[in-house]
């Protein structure tokens, strides 16, 4: 049996924001106001003008009308570079999807700890606000590593959700210190160790840098979590996605 690929669609640009220099927030509405169908946790391809495709993570819940993407411009090639200097609202771009299997396993009904570096938080982002949306009440832990604290800017989104939501636990971490933002410094999968001496019967979710999703990864087995209940969707920052250096799903 041969596997159908999801068809483009056309979508509009509905909303464009910079959080920080490096990073534009898209909001992107389907043709006719369609609902893309999708779990939390998926991603799919995207076409800007003439570039070739690219595969974004969703950062939305699903049956939202808006797809929402968070895209690291870069300025020297690509679709980095359209993002960051041709993109306006009202640009009309494609999208096919969703893909993925790294997705929120919704009939879990034991803890959750969702681990983000870099941008890796924007499926993690819909995965969180997902599962406590849909009345998910066992503990659920976050844990977020970031360059800077700059870079950590959806930190206030999360913090937010976790007054609000007893279950919820976030940490957010960086590399580099800044004694005033009061983070935890190091890498993230080593603050997770440090956490957590066992994990048997979390469901783990991961995304970000290849090299970090495979420290977390190791982090994880070796706290016994089977490799089953691991979900990993790293992503290559730059103009190639993701899913061809997938780990584990």
């Amino acid at each position: 049996m041969v596997e159908q690929t999801p068809a483009r669609q056309q979508a509009s640009v509905v909303a464009i924001a910079a959080p920080v220099p490096d990073v534009r927030i898209l909001r992107v509405r389907l043709a006719d106001s369609r609902i893309l169908g999708f779990e939390a946790g998926q991603y799919v391809r995207l076409w800007f003008g003439a570039l070739p495709p690219r595969e974004y993570s969703l950062g939305n819940r699903p049956g939202e009308r808006d797809l929402e993407f968070h895209i690291r411009v870069n300025a020297e090639r690509g679709a980095g570079k359209y993002v960051g200097e041709q993109l306006k609202v009202g640009h009309e771009i494609g999208v096919a999807g969703p893909f993925g299997a790294a997705f929120l396993r919704r009939d879990h009904k034991g803890p959750v700890l969702a681990i983000a570096g870099g941008t890796g938080i924007v499926p993690i982002r819909s995965i969180v606000a997902t599962a406590l949306a849909t009345g998910m009440m066992a503990p659920l832990h976050l844990y977020w590593g970031a360059r800077t604290a700059a870079d950590l800017y959806a930190e206030a989104g999360f913090l937010e959700l976790a007054r609000a939501h007893r279950n919820l636990t976030v940490v957010c971490s960086v590399v580099e210190p800044d004694k005033a933002a009061g983070h935890p410094v190091g890498n993230v999968s080593d603050l997770v160790a440090g956490a957590f001496p066992w994990l048997s019967g979390f469901k783990c979710y991961v995304a970000g840098p290849p090299a970090m999703v495979v420290a977390a990864q190791r982090v994880l087995l070796s706290r016994g979590v089977p490799e089953g209940d691991v979900h990993a969707d790293p992503f290559v920052p730059g103009d190639h996605h993701s899913s061809n250096v997938v780990v584990m799903q």
